[in-house]
């Protein structure tokens, strides 16, 4: 098990369509998320987390008219987790990985499904993470200027 605290940031807005969009998708092949809001909460996480065995991973999913014609899909990728918001009681939750969200490569920050929890503004958080989990190092190559 693993505890990773982080603080809850404004995103892009984005998240409040395509999940939307995407939900009928989820409910048939991953039911268990279907009373999850409409959005993803993104956390900034203070240590690094890379999913390398989710819960759960999609067959492509065409949630949108562009993937029917262009790439057959996207691809999604679930890990149960729970998620502790200052001032409110922990809850399930599912970290969100889906292949093209901009979000995708950066292991400091994460996209959540939840269900519709009443906090304001960026609190800080904590994700428990149930499975066997190990720290590791993550090297981060320098550009060249």
């Amino acid at each position: 098990m693993a505890k990773i605290k982080g603080k809850v940031q404004l995103g892009l807005g984005e998240s409040k369509n395509t999940v939307k969009e995407q939900m009928p998708y989820f409910e048939e092949c991953f039911p268990e998320i279907s009373s999850c809001r409409h959005g993803t909460i993104n956390v900034l996480l203070e240590k690094p987390l890379i999913v390398l065995s989710p819960d759960f991973v999609s067959a492509p999913l065409p949630w949108h008219p562009a993937f029917k014609i262009v790439r057959g899909g996207e691809i999604f990728k679930f890990l149960r987790i729970r998620l502790k918001i200052e001032g409110l009681e922990e809850t399930q939750a599912w970290i969100y990985k889906a292949q093209f969200s901009p979000y995708q490569n950066n292991p400091y920050y994460i996209e959540i499904l939840a269900p519709d929890l009443p906090f304001t503004g960026t609190p800080h958080c904590t994700i428990t993470v149930p499975d066997n989990c190990e720290e590791g190092y993550i090297v981060i190559a320098k550009k060249d200027d």
